[in-house]
Protein backbone atom coordinates (compact mmCIF):
# COMPACT_ATOMS: atom_id res chain seq x y z
CA UNK A 1 0.00 0.00 0.00
CA UNK A 2 2.66 2.56 0.74
CA UNK A 3 4.51 1.76 -2.28
CA UNK A 4 1.13 2.10 -4.34
CA UNK A 5 1.20 6.08 -2.59
CA UNK A 6 5.00 6.80 -3.30
CA UNK A 7 4.63 5.70 -6.87
CA UNK A 8 1.31 7.66 -7.08
CA UNK A 9 3.19 10.39 -5.72
CA UNK A 10 6.09 10.41 -7.76
CA UNK A 11 4.20 10.07 -10.89
CA UNK A 12 1.96 13.08 -10.37
CA UNK A 13 5.27 15.15 -9.67
CA UNK A 14 6.60 14.18 -12.44
CA UNK A 15 3.47 15.14 -14.44
CA UNK A 16 3.21 18.64 -12.71
CA UNK A 17 7.27 19.17 -13.45
CA UNK A 18 6.51 18.27 -17.41
CA UNK A 19 3.54 20.27 -17.38
CA UNK A 20 4.72 22.99 -16.15
CA UNK A 21 7.94 22.90 -19.34
CA UNK A 22 5.26 22.81 -22.04
CA UNK A 23 5.26 26.66 -23.63
CA UNK A 24 1.47 28.00 -23.45
CA UNK A 25 0.02 27.97 -27.05
CA UNK A 26 0.79 31.33 -28.47
CA UNK A 27 -2.31 33.35 -30.22
CA UNK A 28 -2.72 34.02 -33.52
CA UNK A 29 -2.50 37.75 -34.43
CA UNK A 30 -4.84 39.13 -37.04
CA UNK A 31 -1.31 41.71 -37.60
CA UNK A 32 1.61 40.57 -39.12
CA UNK A 33 4.80 42.04 -36.91
CA UNK A 34 5.45 45.03 -39.38
CA UNK A 35 2.17 46.08 -39.22
CA UNK A 36 2.38 46.32 -34.94
CA UNK A 37 2.87 49.77 -33.47
CA UNK A 38 6.49 50.09 -31.85
CA UNK A 39 7.12 53.07 -29.34
CA UNK A 40 10.37 54.87 -29.62
CA UNK A 41 10.19 57.22 -26.61
CA UNK A 42 7.84 59.96 -26.87
CA UNK A 43 7.34 58.93 -31.09
CA UNK A 44 6.15 55.79 -32.59
CA UNK A 45 7.85 54.19 -35.58
CA UNK A 46 5.31 56.29 -37.60
CA UNK A 47 6.27 59.86 -36.28
CA UNK A 48 3.52 59.94 -33.95
CA UNK A 49 3.80 61.82 -30.50
CA UNK A 50 2.71 60.30 -27.95
CA UNK A 51 0.24 62.95 -25.58
CA UNK A 52 2.29 61.78 -22.46
CA UNK A 53 5.22 63.47 -23.93
CA UNK A 54 3.59 66.38 -23.91
CA UNK A 55 1.93 67.41 -20.20
CA UNK A 56 5.30 68.45 -18.43
CA UNK A 57 7.36 68.97 -20.88
CA UNK A 58 9.13 72.11 -20.99
CA UNK A 59 8.78 74.93 -23.47
CA UNK A 60 11.87 76.57 -24.72
CA UNK A 61 11.90 80.49 -26.66
CA UNK A 62 14.41 80.36 -29.61
CA UNK A 63 17.47 80.97 -27.58
CA UNK A 64 17.12 77.41 -26.33
CA UNK A 65 16.18 78.74 -22.77
CA UNK A 66 12.86 77.11 -20.71
CA UNK A 67 10.19 79.56 -20.82
CA UNK A 68 7.51 77.41 -19.17
CA UNK A 69 6.13 73.75 -19.13
CA UNK A 70 2.44 71.97 -20.90
CA UNK A 71 0.37 71.13 -17.80
CA UNK A 72 -2.66 70.81 -19.61
CA UNK A 73 -3.98 70.18 -23.27
CA UNK A 74 -7.25 70.75 -24.83
CA UNK A 75 -8.50 69.70 -27.99
CA UNK A 76 -11.61 70.76 -29.67
CA UNK A 77 -14.60 68.03 -31.25
CA UNK A 78 -12.09 66.95 -34.15
CA UNK A 79 -9.68 65.90 -31.68
CA UNK A 80 -7.06 68.32 -33.09
CA UNK A 81 -4.93 70.33 -29.84
CA UNK A 82 -6.86 73.42 -29.81
CA UNK A 83 -4.84 75.81 -27.01
CA UNK A 84 -2.23 74.39 -24.50
CA UNK A 85 -1.81 75.83 -20.84
CA UNK A 86 1.39 76.44 -19.86
CA UNK A 87 2.88 77.59 -16.03
CA UNK A 88 5.47 80.22 -16.38
CA UNK A 89 7.24 82.06 -13.91
CA UNK A 90 7.85 80.76 -10.33
CA UNK A 91 10.75 78.69 -8.79
CA UNK A 92 10.27 75.34 -8.31
CA UNK A 93 6.09 75.03 -9.53
CA UNK A 94 5.85 77.87 -6.39
CA UNK A 95 4.53 81.31 -8.14
CA UNK A 96 4.20 80.42 -11.01
CA UNK A 97 0.99 81.60 -13.31
CA UNK A 98 -0.82 79.47 -16.14
CA UNK A 99 -1.73 81.18 -19.28
CA UNK A 100 -3.61 79.75 -22.11
CA UNK A 101 -1.01 79.49 -25.55
CA UNK A 102 -2.51 78.52 -29.00
CA UNK A 103 -0.78 75.17 -30.06
CA UNK A 104 -0.46 77.15 -33.32
CA UNK A 105 2.25 79.32 -31.36
CA UNK A 106 4.13 76.43 -30.27
CA UNK A 107 6.45 73.92 -32.92
CA UNK A 108 7.46 70.53 -31.67
CA UNK A 109 10.52 68.41 -33.27
CA UNK A 110 12.10 65.37 -32.34
CA UNK A 111 15.25 65.33 -30.66
CA UNK A 112 16.81 62.18 -30.73
CA UNK A 113 13.83 59.74 -28.93
CA UNK A 114 12.46 62.92 -26.72
CA UNK A 115 9.86 65.97 -27.67
CA UNK A 116 11.49 69.59 -28.07
CA UNK A 117 8.87 72.18 -28.21
CA UNK A 118 9.75 75.68 -28.83
CA UNK A 119 7.90 79.15 -28.87
CA UNK A 120 8.98 82.36 -30.39
CA UNK A 121 7.21 84.35 -27.69
CA UNK A 122 9.85 84.96 -24.50
CA UNK A 123 9.37 84.46 -21.11
CA UNK A 124 8.32 87.95 -20.39
CA UNK A 125 5.44 87.74 -22.83
CA UNK A 126 4.04 84.66 -21.21
CA UNK A 127 4.12 86.12 -18.12
CA UNK A 128 2.43 89.29 -19.57
CA UNK A 129 -0.73 87.39 -20.04
CA UNK A 130 -4.61 87.09 -18.42
CA UNK A 131 -4.09 84.50 -16.06
CA UNK A 132 -6.03 81.29 -17.07
CA UNK A 133 -9.04 80.53 -15.13
CA UNK A 134 -9.68 76.91 -15.18
CA UNK A 135 -13.50 76.31 -15.80
CA UNK A 136 -14.21 72.91 -16.48
CA UNK A 137 -18.12 72.08 -17.47
CA UNK A 138 -19.57 69.92 -14.42
CA UNK A 139 -21.42 66.69 -15.50
CA UNK A 140 -25.10 66.97 -16.09
CA UNK A 141 -25.80 64.47 -12.83
CA UNK A 142 -23.32 66.83 -11.23
CA UNK A 143 -25.33 69.85 -12.14
CA UNK A 144 -28.93 68.42 -11.56
CA UNK A 145 -27.48 67.41 -7.63
CA UNK A 146 -26.01 70.79 -6.87
CA UNK A 147 -28.34 72.73 -4.40
CA UNK A 148 -29.84 75.85 -5.72
CA UNK A 149 -30.36 78.91 -3.85
CA UNK A 150 -33.93 79.77 -3.80
CA UNK A 151 -34.58 83.00 -5.52
CA UNK A 152 -36.18 86.27 -4.48
CA UNK A 153 -39.49 85.48 -6.73
CA UNK A 154 -40.63 82.03 -5.27
CA UNK A 155 -38.59 82.92 -1.66
CA UNK A 156 -41.66 83.12 1.13
CA UNK A 157 -42.57 86.64 2.37
CA UNK A 158 -41.55 87.27 5.27
CA UNK A 159 -44.26 86.89 8.06
CA UNK A 160 -44.59 90.10 10.56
Amino acid sequence: MLKTIVIAAFLTCGAIGAYGQTAPPQPKSPTSPAERTVSTGDFNVSGDMAASALVGAKVHNDNKETVGKIDDIYLDKDGNIKTVVISVGGFLGVGSKAVAVKWSDIKFQRDGKSLLLTTSLSKDALTAMPDYKDQRRQPESAAATAPRSASPTNAPAPSR
